[in-house]
C-alpha cells in the first residue's frame, strides 16, 4: 500500500478549514516545518483513519476535534495492486466511513467500509503498520510504559512476522526439560561460586583460594628477596665486564680513529665542493660570452634584411606623394566655386524668412484666442469634477466600516448560526397542534401551530383558562456547553457589529455598498481629473493666464495681408537651393580634406621612411667591410660555443665524482657523538657498580631459601586442592554453555530473516557490527562491535533510538516480502542523532525507500534538508 495524499476537515488547529498533502511520491517524503504546524496532527488523523472506528468516541478520537466542535472528517488517496482507493471518515459528528475508487464508485461504507480497511491492514493494530508507524515519542520497538495488552500486541506483532518466515518461538527455547537442566547446574554452581563465575568466600573453593593466595602472596615476597640479590650480583658482574670493555685502550683508539677519519673526510667533502662551485661560476661566464657572441651575429644579419626592406618602402611611397599631391590641387579649385555658390543662397533664404516671422507672429495671435476659449473650458470642467472629488471623500471619510471588519461581522453572524444550530440540537423541542381559537404564550409571545420550539433550559408556558406548563429539559452537559457556545458567539457578533459601527448585518451591508459607490465615485473623478488637467489645476490655471496675454499682442498690418502660400513657396525653394549649394560645398570640403589627411599622412610616412632608411644604413654600417664584419662574427660564436660546452662538461665529471658534504658531515657528527656517549656511559656503569655492592651487602645475611622452600610446598597442596574444585566450576560452566549454545542456534536461525534484512542497513551506521536478539521478548538487546558486546540500556539515547529505527526499516522489509507491503511513516524519530549518525540514517531510509514509501515528519528543518526526497503540496482551504 502507497499513500497518495491526505485531506483533514476541521481538525484541531485547522478548525473551520481543510488542510492536504498532496502528490505523495514513492520514495522517500519529507514534511519538515516549525513545532505548532501540524506535523503531529496530520500522523494522529492518518492513525484514526485506519485504526479506530468511524463511531468512536475515545480519547485519541476527542482529541482531534477543535475547540470550536464539530464534525472531524478525515480522507486518504492510496495506491493498492487493485487500484487507487479513497477512504474518507467522519468523527463525532455526522459519524460514517465509505471506500470509494479514485473514480467515484463506492466500494463499501460504515461497517462494510470498517471491514475492508481492517482487511487491508491486516488486522489493524495487530499488523504491519501498529509496528512501522511510528508517533512522536514513541521511537523504541517497545516505548517506555507499554504494559499489558499494548506490551503484548506489539509482541505478537513480532511474533506473527517472525514464525511465518522461521517457525515457531517454542523452538527457540528448546522446550522446559533444558530449562530444569540448566536451572540444576546453575544450583550447583551457585555452591561454589557467584553469579559472575568468581569463587565465593566462605565455600570450599574460595577458602582455599584465600589459602592460595596467601601462600602465593608471601612466596612472591620471598622470591623478590631472593631474585633481588640474584639480580644484583648479575648486574654487579655485567656493570664490571662493560667497564672493562669501554675502558680498553683498543676500544678508546677505535673510536678516537673513526673520529679523525670522519673528519678528514668532511674536510675534502667541502673542498671538492668549492671546485664545483668555481667551475659553475666558469660556466655561467662562457654561457654570457657565447650568449653575447651570438647576438652580435644576428644584429648584423637583420641590419642587412632591415636595410633593403626599407630602401623598397621609400621609393613607393615618394611615388604616391606625387600622385596625391595632384588630386589636393584639384579639390582645392572645386570648393572656391562651392562657397560662392551657398553665400548666394543663403542670403536669398535670410530675406524669405524675415517676412514668414512677422506672418507667424499674426497666426500666433490668432492660435492664442483659440487656445483661451479651450483651456477656459477644460478649466471648467476639471473645476466641477474637483468638487464632486472632494464630496465623495466627504462621504468615505463618514463611514467607519471596511472589507475587513464586514468580513468579521460575516464571520462571527456564521459563528453564531453554527452556535445556535448546536444548541438548538442538544435542546427539548415542544410542538403545539390547536383546535380552538386559545393560544399558549412563552414570555409574553404567542406560539404558532407546528411551530418547533427549542427549550435548553427551564421555561413556563401560559396556558390560557388553565395555568401554566413548566418545561425543564434537566442538566445536560452537552446542551449547557453548547448553550455556553452560543453566548459566546452572540458576544462575539454584537461586539463585530459595534466594532464596525452598525446595528445590523443589513446595515453593515447597506454602509459597505455605500462605502463602494463613494470610492467608485472617487474613483471616476480622479480619473476625470488626471485626464482633463493631467498637469494639475494650478498648472492649467497658469497656462491659461499666459494664453490670455499672448492673445491681446496685436502685430503689424502687413503681416494681415501678407499671402502665407506664396511666402512658404518662395522659402521653400530657397531652402532646398541653399541645402543643395551645402551639401555641395560640403562635399567639395569633404573631398578636399581627404585630400589634405591623406597628403599629411603620405608625407608623415615618407618622413619616417627617410628616418628608419638612416638607421638601417647606420646599423648596416661601412658597405664595403660588412661581409668581414659579418664571418668574423660567425666564427666567434662558434668558439664562444665551444667554451660553452668544455665548461659544462668539467662541471658535470665534478658533480658525478663529487662526495656527500650532507653525509659526510651527518658521519662527523655520528663520531663525536660515539666519543661523547662513551665518556658518559663509563661514569654511568661506575655509579651502578657502587649501587651493586651496596645492594649485596645488604642482603647477603637475610635467609630466605629455607623458607620460601616450605611455603611453596603448602602452595602446592593447595593449588591442587584448588585446581579440583576449578575444575568442577568449569565442567558445570561447560555445560551451561554447550546447554546455552544450543538454544543460541535455534534462536539464530530463527532470528535470522531479520538479521538478514537489519545487516546491510546497520552497516551503513557501524562498520563490523550486529545486534543481538532477546528470544522473549523478539527485540535487540546488544550490539557487537570492534569484538565486544555492549548492552542496549547502556548505549547512547541516540545510539539506541538509531537501532530501533533501522530494526523496524528491516521488519518493512520483512513484511514486505510477506506480501504486506505497508508506507513507513516516522513522526519526528530521529531527535538524539547527530549531525554524521543522522546523515547515514538519511541513507538507510533511501536504501529502503527503492522498494517502499517513506514519510518523515520533522520540526528539524536545517538538519532534514539534508535527507532529501520529495516534498508534497501542502494546501490550507478555508471551509466552505
Amino acid at each position: 500500500m502507497k499513500l497518495r495524499s491526505l485531506s483533514l476537515t476541521n481538525v484541531r488547529k485547522f478548525g473551520g478549514r481543510t488542510a492536504s498533502l498532496r502528490d505523495i511520491g514513492d520514495g522517500v517524503t519529507v514534511i519538515s516545518e516549525a513545532n505548532e504546524f501540524g506535523k503531529s496532527t496530520f500522523f494522529d488523523a492518518l492513525h484514526a483513519l485506519f485504526f479506530a472506528k468511524y463511531s468512536s468516541v475515545g480519547k485519541d478520537v476527542k482529541s482531534l476535534q477543535p475547540h470550536s466542535g464539530g464534525a472531524v472528517r478525515i480522507s486518504a488517496e492510496i495506491e493498492i495492486p487493485q487500484g487507487r482507493f479513497v477512504i474518507e471518515k467522519s468523527f463525532l459528528a455526522q459519524k460514517r466511513a465509505s471506500v470509494s475508487r479514485a473514480g467515484g464508485a463506492l466500494v463499501a461504507q460504515d461497517d462494510e467500509a470498517e471491514s475492508w480497511i481492517a482487511a487491508l491492514m491486516d488486522n489493524g493494530l495487530e499488523g504491519p503498520a501498529g509496528l512501522l508507524w511510528v508517533k512522536q515519542g514513541t521511537t523504541g520497538l517497545e516505548p517506555a510504559g507499554a504494559v499489558g495488552v499494548e506490551k503484548e500486541r506489539l509482541l505478537g506483532a513480532r511474533r506473527d512476522l517472525l514464525s511465518s518466515v522461521a517457525g515457531e518461538i517454542d523452538k527457540v527455547t528448546g522446550g522446559r526439560r533444558m530449562d530444569r537442566v540448566l536451572a540444576r547446574c546453575q544450583e550447583e554452581l551457585s555452591k561454589l561460586a557467584t553469579a559472575s563465575g568468581k569463587a565465593k568466600k566462605n565455600a570450599p573453593w574460595g577458602q582455599v583460594q584465600a589459602e592460595m593466595a596467601e601462600l602465593e602472596a608471601r612466596e612472591a615476597e620471598l622470591s623478590a628477596l631472593r631474585k633481588d640479590l640474584s639480580e644484583n650480583l648479575v648486574g654487579r658482574k655485567t656493570c664490571e665486564a662493560a667497564l672493562e670493555r669501554m675502558n680498553a685502550p683498543e676500544a678508546w683508539k677505535q673510536r678516537k680513529d673513526a673520529l679523525a677519519t670522519a673528519e678528514a673526510q668532511f674536510k675534502e667533502a667541502e673542498s671538492h665542493a668549492e671546485k664545483t662551485g668555481q667551475a659553475a661560476k666558469d660556466l655561467d661566464l662562457k654561457t654570457l660570452q657565447s650568449e653575447a657572441a651570438q647576438t652580435r651575429l644576428n644584429n648584423l644579419l637583420q641590419a642587412a634584411a632591415k636595410l633593403e626592406q626599407v630602401r623598397q618602402e621609400d621609393t613607393s611611397l615618394q611615388s604616391k606623394l606625387g600622385v596625391i599631391r595632384q588630386e589636393l590641387a584639384e579639390a582645392g579649385t572645386q570648393e572656391q566655386h562651392a562657397a560662392a555658390r551657398l553665400e548666394q543662397a543663403q542670403a536669398t533664404v535670410k530675406s524669405l524668412r524675415e517676412r514668414e516671422k512677422a506672418a507667424q507672429q499674426a497666426a500666433q495671435c490668432r492660435q492664442a484666442r483659440d487656445q483661451v476659449e479651450q483651456l477656459s473650458e477644460r478649466l471648467e470642467k476639471a473645476e466641477t469634477q474637483q468638487r464632486a472629488l472632494e464630496d465623495a471623500k466627504a462621504q468615505l471619510d463618514g463611514i467607519t466600516i471596511t472589507p475587513v471588519l464586514m468580513q468579521a461581522v460575516t464571520d462571527a453572524q456564521n459563528r453564531l448560526h453554527q452556535a445556535k444550530a448546536r444548541a438548538e440540537a442538544q435542546s427539548v423541542t415542544v410542538t403545539l397542534h390547536y383546535d380552538g381559537a386559545a393560544r399558549v404564550s412563552l414570555g409574553g409571545a404567542d406560539v404558532n401551530a407546528g411551530e418547533a420550539v427549542a427549550i435548553s433550559s427551564r421555561q413556563s408556558f401560559d396556558l390560557p383558562g388553565i395555568g401554566a406548563l413548566v418545561v425543564d429539559p434537566g442538566q445536560r452537559e452537552d446542551g449547557d456547553r453548547a448553550a455556553e457556545e452560543f453566548k459566546r458567539a452572540l458576544s462575539g457578533f454584537e461586539a463585530a457589529l459595534r466594532k464596525a459601527n452598525v446595528s445590523s448585518v443589513e446595515e453593515a451591508h447597506a454602509a459597505l455598498a455605500a462605502r463602494h459607490e463613494a470610492a467608485q465615485r472617487k474613483e471616476l473623478a480622479e480619473g476625470l481629473i488626471a485626464s482633463l488637467v493631467p498637469e494639475g489645476l494650478d498648472a492649467l490655471r497658469g497656462s491659461l493666464a499666459k494664453a490670455r496675454v499672448a492673445a491681446d499682442a496685436v502685430p503689424a498690418g502687413e503681416a494681415f495681408v501678407q499671402d502665407p502660400d506664396a511666402l512658404a513657396a518662395a522659402l521653400e525653394t530657397g531652402e532646398a537651393d541653399e541645402r543643395d549649394a551645402r551639401a555641395g560645398y560640403e562635399r567639395c570640403r569633404e573631398v578636399l580634406s581627404r585630400a589634405r589627411e591623406a597628403e599629411g599622412v603620405l608625407r608623415e610616412k615618407c618622413n619616417r621612411a627617410a628616418a628608419a632608411l638612416a638607421e638601417a644604413k647606420a646599423a648596416y654600417g661601412d658597405a664595403d667591410s660588412f661581409e668581414n664584419r659579418k664571418a668574423t662574427a660567425a666564427r666567434q660564436a662558434s668558439i664562444a660555443e665551444t667554451a660553452v660546452q668544455d665548461a659544462r662538461a668539467k662541471v658535470l665529471a665534478l658533480q658525478q665524482n663529487a662526495p656527500d658534504p650532507g653525509t659526510a658531515s651527518a658521519d662527523l657528527k655520528r663520531a663525536g657523538t660515539v666519543v661523547e656517549n662513551a665518556e658518559k656511559r663509563i661514569s654511568q656503569l661506575k655509579e651502578q657498580l657502587v649501587h651493586y655492592n651496596a645492594e649485596i651487602a645488604a642482603r647477603a645475611n637475610a635467609g630466605v631459601e629455607e623458607e620460601l622452600a616450605e611455603v611453596q610446598g603448602k602452595l602446592e597442596t593447595a593449588r591442587r586442592r584448588e585446581s579440583r574444585y576449578s575444575r568442577e566450576v568449569a565442567s558445570l560452566n561447560l555445560l551451561v554453555s554447550e546447554l546455552e549454545g544450543r538454544r543460541t542456534q535455534a534462536r539464530d536461525v530463527y532470528f535470522e530473516p531479520v538479521q538478514k534484512e537489519l545487516q546491510p542497513l546497520l552497516s551503513i551506521l557501524h562498520d563490523d557490527a550486529a545486534l543481538e536478539f532477546d528470544s522473549s521478548r523478539l527485540l535487540p538487546n546488544g550490539l557487537e562491535r570492534g569484538g565486544l558486546h555492549e548492552e542496549l540500556d547502556v548505549l547512547s539515547g541516540g545510539t539506541q533510538e538509531q537501532i530501533a529505527i533501522l530494526t523496524r526499516l528491516a521488519f518493512a522489509r520483512l513484511f514486505a516480502r510477506q506480501g504486506y507491503p505497508m508506507p513507513i511513516i516516522l513522526d519526528d524519530a530521529l531527535v538524539y542523532s547527530d549531525d554524521d549518525r543522522i546523515v547515514k540514517m538519511f541513507t538507510a531510509l533511501h536504501r529502503v525507500a527503492t522498494d517502499l514509501q517513506v514519510i518523515v515528519f520533522s520540526c528539524r528543518q536545517m538538519a532534514f534538508a539534508e535527507l532529501g526526497g520529495e516534498q508534497p503540496e501542502l494546501v490550507i482551504e478555508q471551509q466552505a
